[in-house]
């Protein structure tokens, strides 16, 4: 699945088909001395390492590393992308080249596009970083991207010690219904592929809770969906190509009534595109149940209906 474009990469999910990209990065001396040493050594073990650590966090958590690849001819480079590791209080950035592209700032212009879709799309104030200590020219990517260096510690479970960095974080709004507002707002702005414009639907899972349930309703009934099942066809009409292009879904009127750490949105909604070549214009009402899960706002159930 897309995640985002830059002006020479684009970033994607990894799949089916990676898995010599994967086991090559994985025998280089730079990841055993700076990450680990996990073992793989053929391409089936990098085809099970791939689907645990690469593909199954994304549907998860929303969150992983993610393929790195050129524009022009689909080349991988490297993976780069938002991770939560267990030792930090927040996502982090992470990211991995092979050696032949080094120098080319390919590094650089994926992680400033990665910092810059953690605010914009995931709503995320703060990114962290860790590298280890003899990783110099990491600290100095992550310094040129405005994170500054915090301390060097020992995690548990990390072998080594790790340089810890820190974006500025601004301050945290104690407007609870404005947080609810921003993640419906960003929640419909992942749909929208208009000039262009890459759309984000990989950031779903990240703001859906885990289990989220997702219901549709029309003449026939209620249609329940899984995450998977609401967001992969999304994808496919959605994606550069797709049939679905210049689409944009708004709202346009919302009430959010907000107890504790639970809140339920009502929502008007306004959608427009061009289908299989053909513009349309519709509208309906969603309605979304949305949980505080400690540090911020997610998505726990959504239902809605299009008018005829």
């Amino acid at each position: 699945m897309l995640v985002l474009t830059t002006e020479r990469l684009r970033l994607r999910w990894f799949a089916p088909g990676d898995e010599a990209y994967v086991l090559e990065q994985l025998q280089q001396d730079s990841w055993k001395l700076n990450i680990n040493d996990p073992g793989v050594r053929d391409l089936a073990a990098a085809k099970f390492w791939m689907d645990e650590k690469l593909i199954r966090p994304c549907w998860e958590k929303g969150l992983g590393l993610w393929a790195v690849e050129l524009l022009d001819d689909s080349t991988v480079l490297g993976m780069c992308g938002i991770l939560q590791r267990d030792y930090l209080p927040v996502p982090d950035i992470g990211y991995a080249f092979l050696p032949r592209f080094w120098g080319k700032g390919y590094a650089r212009e994926a992680a400033k596009a990665c910092l810059d879709y953690a605010r914009e799309v995931m709503g995320e104030p703060r990114l962290m970083a860790s590298t280890a200590p003899s990783n110099d020219a990491s600290g100095r990517l992550l310094e040129s991207l405005g994170l500054r260096y915090l301390e060097t510690t020992q995690f548990a479970g990390v072998e080594g010690l790790s340089k810890v960095y820190a974006m500025d974080e601004a301050p945290a709004s104690d407007d609870e219904d404005g947080r609810i507002a921003d993640l419906l707002r960003r929640f419909f702005a992942v749909f929208n592929n208009q000039d262009g414009r890459s759309p984000s639907l990989a950031a779903l899972p990240y703001m859906l809770a885990p289990q989220a349930v997702i219901s549709r309703a029309d003449d026939a009934g209620l249609h329940r969906l899984t995450v998977e099942e609401f967001v992969l066809p999304r994808a496919e009409l959605l994606r550069p190509g797709g049939r679905l292009a210049a689409f944009d879904e708004a709202i346009a009127l919302q009430r959010i009534d907000r107890h504790g750490r639970i809140a339920q949105a009502w929502l008007r909604y306004r959608k427009q595109g061009v289908l299989d070549g053909q513009a349309f214009e519709a509208e309906g009402f969603k309605t979304v149940q949305l949980l505080n899960t400690g540090r911020r706002w997610q998505i726990a159930a959504v239902a809605w209906e299009d008018l005829a």
